[in-house]
């Protein structure tokens, strides 16, 4: 269920949406909930919780959701905190950034067909920065103690949210939190091996609460209505005619300059088509693709849902 009038609230403010937490868009009305499994204290709902900066969303956020979903996770929600998005960020705005949110839950609400959790899929908005901070508002949005929130974040985010020197005492402040929260970690390059990840996890002192996972590097694969299809392939030969166009251009310039053009289009095929690890792909190399018209790159990393909105608002090509 969507609720618009979110979006034109935050296009007209200046400032924040008033609530702590609010939804956008849910995949049903008594969402998390459902008529098998209803708001009970008995069996907490375990909501999969991803809060990022989705600027844009990828298919790497896809595959952390589905690492949840495959670790006994009932319910997907995408959390956006409005806060980070209006000091000063690069990208797209709230309200855009919404949007794309929306269609990746849209999606998957729709054509998922491994994980029942991905189907079951919501978009929100909070106010707060800290985990600790954002989870209460949530907690307290739904009946008490009918839901666990598992937080997906990489080993960096792990590392932070764990860090001594915001504590006096890690195992004790965080307890609190540890009530009605768990943390799902996955490994990001550059950030430490698995098994450095279970020894900063021991050291904590809340093992128990923490689930390291996988990201697989497979593709991921929603179906999409054929009209669908049928944009992306048109835009796909559209883009390229442009590149062919724009290799001969270069071929023409290189020769004019006394270069060898058959090198150049050696040079500019391979930047075009070079392969990326799901592991790889992040907002800031999709941006990045998009400066510099590298649209197979952009396909690779992000939905067709996405993609049509990055072009319908002009987003990333010129970032201030």
């Amino acid at each position: 269920m969507r609720k618009p009038f979110l979006q034109l609230a935050l296009a007209k403010a200046k400032g924040l949406p008033p609530k702590a937490f609010q939804t956008t868009l849910t995949a049903t009305s008594s969402w998390p909930f459902t008529i098998d499994r209803p708001a009970s204290t008995n069996r907490p709902t375990r909501i999969a919780v991803l809060d990022s900066s989705f600027n844009p969303p990828t298919k790497a956020h896809y595959q952390l959701l589905k690492a949840a979903a495959r670790v006994g996770c009932d319910a997907v929600l995408l959390l956006l905190a409005t806060n980070n998005v209006d000091k000063g960020q690069m990208g797209a705005s709230a309200v855009e950034r919404l949007e794309m949110m929306e269609a990746v839950a849209m999606d998957s609400i729709r054509n998922e067909k491994e994980d029942p959790a991905l189907r079951h899929m919501a978009v929100g908005l909070t106010i707060h920065a800290r985990f600790m901070d954002k989870a209460q508002p949530i907690l307290d949005y739904y009946p008490p103690n009918t839901v666990q929130l598992s937080w997906i974040m990489g080993h960096d985010t792990m590392t932070r949210l764990f860090d001594p020197k915001y504590y006096t005492d890690v195992h004790a402040d965080m307890a609190p939190f540890f009530e009605q929260c768990d943390v799902i970690c996955s490994s990001r390059p550059g950030y430490g091996t698995r098994d450095e990840m279970m020894q900063f996890v021991e050291a904590s002192g809340h093992s128990s609460k923490v689930t390291l996972v996988d990201i697989p590097d497979d593709e991921v694969e929603i179906e999409v209505p054929q009209q669908h299809q049928q944009q992306q392939q048109q835009q796909q030969q559209q883009q390229q005619q442009q590149q062919q166009q724009q290799l001969l251009q270069q071929q023409e310039d290189n020769v004019d300059n006394g270069q060898n053009g058959d090198s150049a289009a050696t040079t500019t095929t391979a930047t075009i088509t070079r392969g990326i690890q799901v592991k790889e792909m992040s907002s800031t190399v999709v941006r990045n693709a998009i400066k510099s018209q590298d649209w197979t790159l952009v396909d690779r990393c992000v939905l067709p849902s996405v993609r049509q909105l990055i072009e319908k608002n002009g987003l990333y090509s010129i970032e201030s």
